[in-house]
């Protein structure tokens, strides 16, 4: 039997008013009329229409069949943990319509010839970029950026003084929202140190375990891609303001591992990540279940084929926030001041009357340094 994927590659158009293209979209029988603020769209009538005004807190998400009408309010309550993106639609309240649309297409990815490592490579040397900053202490990440006062009652009140930003990628679930390079330099002098993570292109053999739809890994531009999205996230960092030396986070979420072909294009994207990360000035992470991305990229650490990455973030939620001495990853990977752990998943903390869902991690690692 052959193997088969979906392929979801996602871009963020905007539309005028009465946009036709749009109310093509499904069976005529299928869809239903949304209109606010002068603006009329149609939807497939099983699609969800939240009014953010009427609910501040709603989460704008990409990876969920919705509409959104008006602004988002500051403090969302989004989830943790979100990945990928579908076909979504929001209306300002300016009338300004905004819409992720999902091309899906068919690929038998693996009869993929896959693509070899380039002849010419930066190969930096291992450790050869330095941290421009540290940090060791417990911290949160969460999908969106949550607002400046929700930051500074957690500075306050909580045990937590780091938090992951979602930067950017094609599988990112949610937008920046509040965050902006002007949000960073309010959040720092609060007190917080960052860890920066970039949701890109997924594992080929990826199982969607929800609604999300991820755009996967291409087996015949596997190192390219990775270059790729290196290059698209050091370009990222730069938009809000990080510099160089300071970490990129890639968020492979968990796939199966019972495929070979599938775990060799994972380490190969990653190995290019990271290659691409260094030659750009900046430390390379990676995140994943520490039975995902983090055990395959273990199997090639001392590989002369693969680019060790400088950082390992692994999830194994015990909820017991200890880097070392933990059964699921070998003491041996990434050594000393070089790792994350999330020991737990996504669920709602309140500190200072602030209430988010966040996911909860231990660190001994580079966190960013601001230009």
């Amino acid at each position: 039997m052959r193997l088969f994927r979906l392929t979801v590659l996602t871009a963020v158009l905007t539309l005028s008013c009465g946009d036709a293209a749009y109310a093509a979209v499904g069976p005529l029988s299928g869809l239903k009329t949304v209109s606010f603020a002068g603006s009329t769209v149609e939807v497939p009538v099983s699609w969800p229409v939240h009014d953010l005004a009427a609910d501040p807190h709603t989460c704008i998400r990409y990876d969920r069949n919705a509409v959104y009408l008006g602004d988002p309010g500051p403090d969302q309550t989004c989830p943790a943990g979100a990945v990928g993106r579908t076909d979504t639609v929001r209306i300002a309240s300016d009338g300004k319509v905004t819409r992720t649309r999902s091309y899906k297409s068919s690929a038998d990815y693996a009869d993929e010839q896959p693509e070899t490592a380039p002849r010419t490579r930066s190969r930096v040397p291992d450790r050869a970029i330095k941290a421009a900053a540290m940090y060791d202490g417990l911290g949160f990440d969460t999908c969106a950026a949550p607002s400046t006062d929700a930051m500074k009652a957690w500075a306050g009140a909580s045990p937590y003084h780091a938090v992951g930003i979602y930067i950017g990628g094609i599988d990112r679930a949610c937008p920046d929202g509040n965050l902006t390079p002007g949000w960073l330099q309010t959040v720092a002098k609060q007190g917080w140190k960052f860890f920066p993570i970039y949701v890109g292109l997924q594992a080929p053999c990826w199982k969607d375990p929800g609604g999300g739809h991820p755009a996967l890994i291409a087996r015949s531009r596997r190192w390219t891609q990775g270059q790729e999205a290196a290059n698209d996230a050091a370009n990222r960092a730069a938009h809000f303001g990080i510099a160089p030396g300071s970490p990129i986070y890639f968020d492979m979420e968990y796939y199966p591992r019972n495929d070979t072909g599938c775990t060799q294009d994972v380490q190969a994207f990653l190995s290019a990540w990271t290659d691409q990360l260094h030659a750009r000035g900046f430390v390379s992470g990676i995140y994943s279940s520490s039975q995902g991305a983090i055990a395959d990229m273990a199997l090639v650490y001392d590989s002369g084929a693969a680019y060790r990455a400088d950082v390992a973030w692994y999830a194994h939620w015990d909820k017991v926030p200890r880097l070392f001495g933990d059964p699921t990853l070998n003491d041996k990977y990434w050594p000393g001041p070089r790792r994350i752990k999330q020991y737990q998943g996504g669920h709602n903390e309140t500190y200072g009357g602030k209430r988010l869902n966040v996911d909860l991690n231990v660190l001994d690692a580079p966190v960013a340094a601001l230009g």
